[in-house]
């Protein structure tokens, strides 16, 4: 419900599912310290990650170990899908230095890090978030007349019990739409998102073939993953 609505309030769900208003608090309160959505006076909101910069400035160590394994992971005439996020974004910074990339992104952190590089970046329209990535039917739209050899994604939290998950609804769509038209996906995260549950679901883990991370993710995930044919590599 707070996918369609973005806002729900305690009574309208009360009145859903036939339970008390105190049993729906109950409930708030215990998605809430879950991180799968946001309490406010009278109900729930989806919930906001951490700013951009305070993000960016978390685990650059890690972050930049994970970019380099993942750029070692493309070759120079590929063509080159990039998410948003922070771990993206240093992807981004690591590849740079080629020469003949194609890169396809939304994210303007990650596009403006190919302007003086030879490569060649098209950035997919749409409505700007506060994220500096760009969403909705313009990027959409753009997508199936591309084809990429490998797509680097970030998340919000992958966990056996829904694979990838994030914070924003307009940005998975962006997202899956990227899948759609790539040969190899590569999901770049660091510890802390793995066996994480955020609220919006962009799909299984067996819509991707890797993880590069900074430490091995706990069992359950690495059963699935196991089970799900998806390769784990963790950066030295």
């Amino acid at each position: 419900m707070l996918q369609s609505a973005r806002q729900v309030d305690v009574a309208s769900l009360a009145q859903r599912f036939g339970v008390s208003g105190m049993t729906i608090r109950r409930d708030l309160a215990e998605l809430d310290h879950a991180g799968q959505l946001h309490r406010v006076h009278g109900g729930a909101v989806l919930p906001r990650p951490p700013a951009y910069g305070s993000r960016a400035a978390a685990m650059t160590v890690e972050k930049a170990r994970i970019a380099k394994v993942v750029a070692d992971l493309v070759r120079d005439d590929q063509a080159l899908g990039i998410d948003s996020g922070t771990t993206c974004h240093a992807v981004a910074a690591e590849v740079s230095s080629r020469t003949d990339l194609t890169v396809v992104t939304n994210a303007l952190h990650a596009a403006v890090e190919f302007r003086d590089t030879p490569n060649r970046v098209v950035v997919l329209g749409g409505v700007m978030t506060r994220e500096l990535t760009l969403v909705n039917a313009g990027a959409t739209d753009a997508v199936p007349r591309v084809h990429l050899d490998t797509l680097v994604l970030g998340c919000g939290g992958i966990s056996a019990e829904r694979g990838l998950t994030y914070f924003d609804p307009a940005e998975v769509d962006v997202r899956r739409s990227l899948l759609v038209v790539a040969d190899r996906v590569i999901v770049a995260a660091d510890h802390t998102k793995l066996g994480r549950k955020t609220a919006i679901v962009l799909g299984g883990l067996d819509v991707i073939d890797m993880i590069v991370t900074d430490r091995p993710p706990p069992l359950p995930l690495s059963r699935a993953c196991e089970v799900a044919g998806v390769q784990v590599t963790v950066a030295p």
